[in-house]
């Protein structure tokens, strides 16, 4: 592959090992974000909260990092925490940081540009003036089906409300989202609900090209044997914001069906708003509070399967990690699940709010034998191999190979 690639995404989110697998894949150019440690030396002294900000392997001059462009959003996280005006400050660094990028296109001269969603719309326009040929990635869903499910949602759930996160776009921003998909050659969707509401909003399907996200391997503790059903509560896991935006009231319902020595749901994670709503819940539930990704990895195999009735997702990382550490799963269409679980096999898949499909999936765990539910856990396993981050290189490898 002679191609050369400029790949760019101001924060985080999963862009780091698309970058590094470029590069591994002798195609990047450069990779420009904003917080990233791109000196091996800091890498090597790095301390935990720098340590979220690079990957082994990818470092200058293959990077170029702008811290500059996140410095508002920390210092009014740390005063405010995560409200509204920090959410409108994401936004606004997303626009300033993609108009940079946008000028250091024709300086650079890519053959390919790939971009985020949020991120990229100026620069997709100046890779079309130049002839470059550009792809648009999206991790979740296209904005119009989010507005639409999640204002739905508060509608429906006006007690949940304040905890569904990323509900409300400043005009510019959604304008942006809205833009960016129609303007890239090629977009890239993270699961087949994706792609979906990439055709809802007047996509063409040639248009687009289904690539998951990875997960870490490494990271993920697995038993081939894990310990017995009987005699014991089920043991479920929550992983995640307890937000409605992931259906946390449809689970505390279908909860209220069982008792406490028969099956008990366990919640990490951040209570997104006020959380009067999730402490006015009384039932067979313990809420442990948010943990690091690291400790989640470890917690995994404390329990018997995840839980995450998410009402807007696009992905879900946790779906797949769990799989990997033996875990059936019980989640939704609008998340990877589809894509990864075979109902009755290694998970089920219950419609979007529906509380008496949850407690039935609930309940068809619960009456697993110990060998059906060991042979679940092996099927889960087997199932979440193909979303690594070494199969990601390889699709994506895949990709670059039929492209332009």
């Amino acid at each position: 592959m002679s191609k050369k690639v400029l790949i760019a995404h101001a924060g985080k989110q999963h862009s780091y090992h698309v970058a590094r697998n470029l590069l591994e894949l002798g195609v990047l150019q450069k990779f420009i974000t904003s917080s990233y440690v791109a000196s091996p030396l800091m890498q090597r002294l790095s301390g935990n909260f720098l340590r979220r900000r690079f990957l082994e392997g990818l470092t200058s001059p293959w990077v170029e990092s702008h811290w500059k462009y996140e410095m508002r959003e920390f210092l009014h996280r740390k005063l405010k925490g995560k409200d509204r005006a920090f959410e409108e400050l994401v936004y606004r660094r997303d626009k300033e940081f993609d108009k940079y990028v946008a000028t250091r296109l024709g300086v650079l001269k890519p053959s390919v540009f790939w971009g985020f969603q949020g991120s990229c719309r100026d620069t997709l326009k100046r890779a079309r003036e130049l002839g470059i040929y550009s792809y648009c990635e999206l991790a979740t869903a296209h904005i119009t089906s989010a507005v639409k499910i999640l204002e739905e949602e508060a509608k429906l759930q006006p007690e949940w409300a304040d905890s569904i996160n990323n509900m409300y776009f400043p005009d510019f921003a959604r304008k942006r989202m809205e833009e960016e998909p129609f303007l890239a050659d090629k977009v890239v969707a993270a699961s087949a609900f994706t792609r979906k509401t990439l055709v809802d909003a007047g996509l063409k399907e040639e248009k687009i090209q289904v690539l998951p996200l990875g997960f870490e391997l490494d990271h993920i503790a697995y038993h081939e044997k894990r310990e017995r059903l009987s005699g014991r509560p089920l043991r479920l896991l929550y992983a995640g914001t307890v937000s409605q935006r992931k259906g946390i009231s449809y689970l505390l319902e279908a909860m209220r069906s069982f008792r406490a020595q028969d099956v008990q749901l366990n919640i990490y994670g951040h209570i997104e708003g006020n959380g009067e709503a999730f402490g006015k819940y009384k039932g067979p539930t313990v809420y442990h509070g948010a943990v690091s990704q690291q400790e989640l990895f470890s917690k995994y195999t404390e329990y018997d399967a995840l839980v995450l009735p998410t009402v807007f997702e696009g992905f879900g990382l946790v779906i797949v990690e769990a799989l990997a550490a033996g875990l059936p799963v019980i989640t939704t269409p609008h998340s990877i699940g589809p894509d990864v679980i075979s109902d009755g096999k290694n998970g089920r898949i219950v419609p979007v709010r529906d509380i008496a499909a949850l407690r039935s999936a609930i309940e068809w765990l619960r009456g697993l034998g110990d060998d059906a539910y060991q042979e679940a856990s092996m099927h889960a396993r087997a199932a979440a191999m193909s979303y690594t981050w070494a199969k990601h290189k390889e699709l994506l490898g895949n990709l670059f190979s039929k492209a332009v």
